[in-house]
């Protein structure tokens, strides 16, 4: 009797990773994606010197060297008087230290790199427009539910699906996710829209009450990333120097991620600022493994 596969709930960035670890393990995985076709969206992410390693281990580390921007620094900025108030060097010394370097990608490049291995293991099967909806069980196989589909069996059940997880929600019987308050805008705009004076090779905190700025460059320096939390906030008390990290002016493109979540939200969209926002959430972390 063949092996049932191991079914992965969500086909972004952990869904993929938990596939090539069982693919490294000799294990067949089958993910199941909702979207139309398998893709990242998002802006940058960084990656510290022990997910180099973890990366090496499923075999994409090359690939994401290659298109990483390797900072200078970690900078924490003093959004009120614009001061820096301590950084990080990440130099030759970090590097030796921990054994791997500290660097910023785009989400899509680390997403694309995990798709094509995980197309190359010949462990891996992925099919889009599956919306997992829920599972059942017995002693020696898990069920799972797919809207509109006939139930898929496996070996265990991985929810990689999202914040508003299915597999989550029925495992934990878990309320949704609460919102704290605050709201976040994330961009990724061309690198000639920030001003040049703070075109820092660093990643970059501007921390002050109820709101931070963060930024760093992307594809080689042919992109620039910004979050920023709690706009109305940054406008009333933020340092000059920090606002202009947000001027409009220097907006350029801006990938939408959700609808504004609030009031003050979507004022600032109809300002023509930013085109999108998302909530923090606040919820407790549990266990997105399921076993039979």
């Amino acid at each position: 009797m063949a092996e049932k596969p191991f079914i992965i709930a969500g086909g972004g960035i952990g869904g993929l990773a938990a596939a090539l670890g069982l693919a490294k393990a000799g294990k067949h995985s089958l993910v199941l994606e909702q979207a139309e076709r398998l893709g990242e969206i998002g802006a940058g992410i960084q990656i510290a010197p022990n997910a180099f390693n973890c990366f090496d281990f499923l075999g994409i580390g090359g690939a994401l060297r290659e298109n990483a921007v390797y900072i200078d620094r970690l900078r924490l900025m003093d959004a009120l008087s614009g001061e820096e108030i301590c950084h990080i060097p990440l130099d030759e010394d970090f590097r030796e230290r921990f054994g791997n370097p500290y660097a910023v990608v785009h989400r899509a490049d680390l997403h694309l790199a995990l798709l094509e291995v995980c197309r190359s293991s010949g462990k891996v099967e992925m099919r889009t427009r599956q919306v997992v909806c829920g599972y059942r069980q017995d002693e020696n196989t898990v069920f799972v539910q797919v809207e509109n589909r006939d139930e898929i069996e496996g070996t265990a059940l991985i929810g990689a699906d999202g914040l508003r997880s299915a597999v989550r929600r029925q495992m934990l019987d878990d309320d949704p996710p609460r919102v704290s308050g605050h709201t976040t805008y994330r961009s990724v705009i061309p690198a000639e829209s920030m001003p040049e004076d703070l075109c820092w090779n660093a990643a970059t905190l501007w921390a002050g009450p109820k709101c931070h700025i963060v930024h760093y460059p992307l594809k080689g320096w042919k992109r620039s990333k910004r979050v920023a939390r709690d706009l109305a906030a940054i406008r009333e008390q933020a340092h000059p120097q920090c606002k202009r990290t947000l001027r409009r002016e220097r907006i350029g493109r801006f990938a939408c991620v959700v609808g504004a979540d609030d009031e003050r939200g979507m004022a600032v969209v109809r300002a023509g600022l930013l085109q999108g926002g998302f909530p923090f959430v606040d919820q407790p972390t549990s266990s997105m493994v399921h076993h039979r």
